[in-house]
């Protein structure tokens, strides 16, 4: 071996000796630092900045059992990609997978443990627990679970309920939403399809809120109460009832109403169903209207039901906005600041139509309705918040007020609608105080798809047959070539 030739061997011997170690090191950073990425247009593969808040403010560690089967097709890998993110945002997260079927034993001590069942994710956090079960971490479309196909996945919802059980099994807070009756609102047990609200009782239980009523006639607002719903009266509230309410809210209660628009017919109780008094306080106002929108109307419905896509930038609708969800609301009116509003207090505008929309103040001939200069002129706001000018000063527990001119759209069925549900839960974590739980919407699966014409998918297959075996020959003959020379 000549002098030179040596050089040049132990010259190549150090680089690829160089090269390997420079991949090491590079590996090794690699494993210790490193980034993820959502190149996705929906998002589904990043946490929202509540749950990152949740997940990094921990300071106790959660126990995060995943108790299912790796061979489940629809939720095995969404739920381990979720959880890996919750566990790479805090060394607090500390993470299992159990497969029942391949983990027999293991699995064995787990269900005699615990109870749990194939499906179910388990946090733990002391002696506090939390069963996330699976028909709670996605809804599914069962169309074609009929002609022998497995349901599809519609929307994944791991991320509210993983949050939702972070924050059960390591707050001390207990969320308690109470239900007013007595004036011909729908029951939270009711499974009556637009009017119960049998489905608003799961999405809080769901929430880690527990649902309960309260007969305002009879007795004071529970002590327990996080926050009062009145939810679509039919009758007016009595002197009594409104003189309790605004001594709750005074006292740094926190109230949601949801009214109805009141028709002009025999026996129907005062536009402002008693409340027009305890909401002044406030600045606000129930107006005696119906919203139209011709711009947001829904096809084939008439146009007293608006799908309502304006939203302001309180936190209660933020993420409605950022996700371009639309609430549905049929027969809706306005809510709105009233001429002076007080001083110490700021009302929001929540929801509102778009500036084609009006509110019809003729509530006789609705078959024919038409703007005119009687009308309340768009946009018109149908949802408000108020709360303190400046909270801080306000005490522990600062009064907070949503008023929304409508009901039915978390009535069963009407609940699922778009945003509904959102708009619904994010007012009433908003209220408790629970900030953290606000904005967390469920993940959509990317549904994507190209559409070609028979031509375009002919072309496609010759130049898979044909094209890219001869432009393998020639990059092969050029290759031969150039080594020639």
């Amino acid at each position: 071996m000549t002098t030179a030739r040596g050089t040049r061997v132990g010259t190549t011997a150090i680089g690829i000796l160089l090269a390997v170690a420079v991949l090491a090191a590079v590996n090794y950073l690699a494993a210790r630092h490193w980034v993820r990425g959502d190149w996705t247009r929906t998002k589904i593969y990043s946490l929202s900045e509540t749950s990152k808040k949740v997940v990094r403010g921990l300071t106790k560690p959660v126990r995060v059992t995943v108790f299912m089967s790796r061979s489940d097709p629809q939720l095995f890998a969404p739920v381990t990609e979720l959880v890996n993110r919750y566990r790479s945002l805090s060394p607090k997260v500390e993470v299992e997978f159990v497969d029942p079927r391949r983990e027999v034993l293991r699995a064995d001590a787990l269900s005699k443990e615990f109870g749990l069942r194939d499906g179910t994710v388990l946090f733990r956090s002391g002696d506090k627990k939390k069963y996330v079960e699976r028909d709670k971490l996605a809804d599914f479309d069962y169309a074609n679970a009929g002609f022998g196909g497995a349901p599809q996945v519609k929307a994944f919802k791991g991320e509210q309920a993983f949050t939702a059980a972070i924050l059960e099994v390591t707050e001390n807070k207990a969320t308690r939403v109470y239900f007013s009756v007595g004036h011909g609102e729908p029951t939270l047990d009711s499974m009556e399809r637009g009017r119960g609200f049998a489905q608003v009782k799961e999405i809080l239980t769901r929430d880690n809120v527990n649902a309960g009523t309260w007969e305002s006639a009879k007795g004071d607002v529970p002590a327990d109460a996080s926050v009062v719903v009145i939810p679509g009266p039919k009758t007016a509230l009595l002197e009594p009832e409104v003189a309790e309410l605004a001594k709750y809210v005074a006292g740094g209660g926190r109230v949601l109403l949801l009214a109805d628009p009141v028709l002009p017919t025999p026996g129907a109780p005062a536009a402002d169903l008693g409340l027009q008094g305890f909401l002044s306080t406030y600045g606000l106002q129930l107006d005696n209207d119906i919203v139209i929108d011709p711009a947001n109307a829904v096809p084939m419905v008439g146009p007293e039901t608006v799908i309502a896509n304006r939203f302001g930038t309180h936190p209660i609708v933020r993420s409605l906005s950022a996700e371009g969800l639309p609430v549905l609301f049929p027969i809706a009116r306005s809510a709105s600041k009233i001429d002076k509003p007080p001083a110490g207090w700021t009302s929001t505008m929540l929801v509102e139509t778009t500036p084609e929309g009006w509110g019809e103040t003729d509530l006789v001939h609705l078959d024919a309705v038409q703007k005119d200069a009687k009308d309340k002129a768009g946009p018109v706001s149908i949802a408000m918040a108020v709360a303190p000018a400046d909270e801080t000063k306000a005490g522990v527990h600062p009064t907070r007020v949503v008023v929304i001119g409508n009901s039915r759209f978390i009535t069963n069925d009407n609940l699922r609608n778009a945003g509904n549900a959102n708009l619904f839960l994010n007012a009433i974590h908003w209220l408790a105080g629970e900030e953290k739980l606000v904005g967390i919407a469920p993940k959509t699966p990317e549904q994507a798809s190209l559409s070609m014409t028979q031509s375009q998918v002919n072309r496609l297959g010759l130049f898979a047959m044909f094209g890219l075996p001869i432009l393998s020959i020639i990059l092969g003959v050029w290759v031969w070539y150039k080594r020639r020379d």
